[in-house]
């Protein structure tokens, strides 16, 4: 260049130097667009500073579908997310002749212009596109991640709960939600909201936070009513006809009280009569009657004499020709009952989450037997249960999930185990259970009633001697009657409350001030306590402000 430039005027020698210099500034910047390294760029990469990886930098596409300009310089790869079914425009700094897409069924690119190119969304999931110069060279390589759409999803959600700072992202064909909704309510309605944009709704992934979370106080009252009717009218009759080692003849007509298993208690009356035990007068003995072995002499104060002359004892014989053994009874029994039970547990539960109540027991059950002989029990339990989940929803309304159960110990339905040698025999008893499950919506403060819960048995027969029980008048003389009638009502009332934590001072129990009484006060005034509460100050009124344990809102 020197030689030619000797040979140049000075003018054309000024053009060619300023060429030279606008060449090799264009080359430089053209270097650093396709990532060439210039040799300033080499020599910091030899040096020993460690460089920090960078986060590769993400294209949002826009939603009205307008141009993205990429600045090609620094990295040469970028990350576009793109909806399903949407279009992106990317316009690069410099001409690209030729772009590649690795899997087509997800996005398209066209050229449109050498420096505008068109990115189509066509499914979920993510592929490249890869950018070239008319050299073959690497301009720009493009990471597209494709989702469906949500932002209409996240204009219902800002419409319906406004106010609410929910982020709403799609990752292939999940829905993912991110932010802080006020309650649990509002959370539950962007979910249901998110779960109508997906074929599944496992599909939505609910990543919300709540910012203050509620809590509910449910205050249920639970009562059972059982009345229980039992009547038993019977008659017995039994005779024998005939003396002791002769022909005899037997009759009889026993109640078996199907129902209620026997007679249970009442009164028996009747008439009977035994001709098989009569008295007989002793052989006499006293005053003008010989002595001997059978009439001993006995003394009786100065007098001496014999006392049995007059006395006649009861013996055993064969009894009448006629009757021998009869008894004709007559067994009457009734019986009315009533048995209440009440319940009143108070759960308190943060808004989502569940709480349960159990006032009863737990009985085993058998559930298998090793070679050993030896037998695994499971416990079953039984009693008055409750179980609910409260969500608040908006304006201080609560969704209430609620269950409740009575269940008791029976003997009907119980199931019989007898061991291998029949030594010993396993009983495990049944469950009569109550219950109701609802789902209700009420204001704080609110109450419902579950009723209706009825049961009615009736259970009778009749016991008769065949063909006896249709005479007339005398028929009645020949059945017997057991009945029994049980009828049961179950009513729930529950009534929920939004409540917050109070002070310690501000609750009480029942065993505040109990004072156990001395051995004096039991003694002489009967008195189990000393004294139940504290006593007011000097000066000062005892008041009660209610309820206690919770404030209602």
């Amino acid at each position: 260049m020197t030689g030619c430039a000797a040979k140049l005027p000075r003018a054309l020698l000024t053009i060619a130097a300023l060429c030279v210099v606008a060449h090799g500034a264009v080359a430089a910047d053209y270097a650093s667009l396709v990532g060439k390294p210039t040799k300033g760029r080499e020599a910091q990469s030899r040096s020993k500073v460690p460089v920090q990886a960078q986060p590769v930098p993400v294209i949002e596409a826009p939603p009205t579908g307008g141009t993205v300009k990429v600045d090609i310089g620094g990295a040469a790869t970028r990350v576009l997310s793109l909806p399903r079914g949407k279009s992106a425009v990317i316009e690069l700094p410099v001409d690209a002749r030729d772009v590649l897409v690795s899997d087509p069924k997800v996005a398209e690119a066209v050229l449109s212009t050498p420096r505008k190119i068109f990115i189509l969304g066509q499914g979920a999931g993510t592929t490249d596109a890869v950018f070239f110069d008319s050299a073959g060279r690497q301009l720009l390589r493009l990471d597209i991640r494709v989702s469906q759409d949500v932002a209409a999803l996240a204009d219902v959600v800002n419409r319906v709960i406004p106010g609410a700072a929910v982020k709403v992202e799609a990752v292939n064909d999940n829905i993912v939600l991110s932010g802080q909704v006020a309650n649990a309510g509002d959370a539950d309605k962007v979910v249901r909201l998110a779960q109508g944009y997906v074929a599944k709704p496992e599909l939505v992934l609910n990543m919300l936070s709540i910012a203050g979370r509620d809590q509910v106080m449910l205050k249920v009252r639970i009562v059972e009513v059982n009345r229980s009717v039992i009547k038993q009218l019977g008659f017995n009759l039994n005779e024998v006809l005939g003396q002791v080692g002769a022909n005899q003849w037997l009759a009889g007509i026993t109640p078996t009280y199907s129902v209620n298993g026997s007679l249970l208690g009442g009164v028996t009356g009747g008439y009977q009569i035994n001709t098989t035990t009569q008295p007989e007068l002793q052989v006499p003995c006293g005053a003008g009657f010989p002595t001997g072995s059978l009439c001993p002499a006995v003394v009786h104060g100065p007098t001496s004499g014999y006392s049995n002359w007059n006395a006649a004892t009861p013996q055993t014989t064969a009894g009448s020709t006629g009757v021998n053994k009869a008894s004709a009874m007559i067994q009457a029994f009734e019986r009315v009952g009533l048995v209440r039970t009440l319940a009143e547990p108070n759960l308190t539960a943060v808004s989502g989450e569940s709480a349960k109540f159990l006032a009863g027991g737990e009985f085993p059950v058998p559930v298998s037997q090793d070679n050993n002989g030896r037998v695994t029990v499971e416990f079953k339990p039984f009693g008055v249960g409750l179980g609910f989940t409260p969500v608040v929803m908006s304006d201080g309304r609560i969704s209430l999930k609620l269950s409740t159960e009575v269940s008791e110990l029976s003997s009907v339905g119980a199931f019989t185990l007898a061991s291998s040698n029949n030594s010993s025999l396993l009983s495990v008893p049944a469950l009569t259970v109550r219950r109701d499950e609802t789902t209700v919506e009420m204001p704080s403060g609110g109450a419902m009633m579950i009723g209706g819960l009825l049961q009615s048995t009736t259970k009778q027969t009749l016991d008769s001697a065949p063909g006896l029980m249709q005479l007339p008048v005398l028929g009645a003389l020949f059945r017997s009657r057991d009945f029994q009638n049980n009828e049961s009502e179950l009513v729930v009332l529950v009534t929920a409350y939004i409540v917050k934590p109070v002070r310690p001072d501000q609750l009480a129990t029942p065993a505040d001030g109990l004072v156990i009484a001395s051995d004096l006060d039991t003694n002489i005034l009967g008195r189990l306590n000393k004294s139940l509460g504290k006593a007011p100050k000097a000066g000062e009124t005892q008041t009660y402000q209610g309820p206690y344990g919770y404030v209602v809102d």
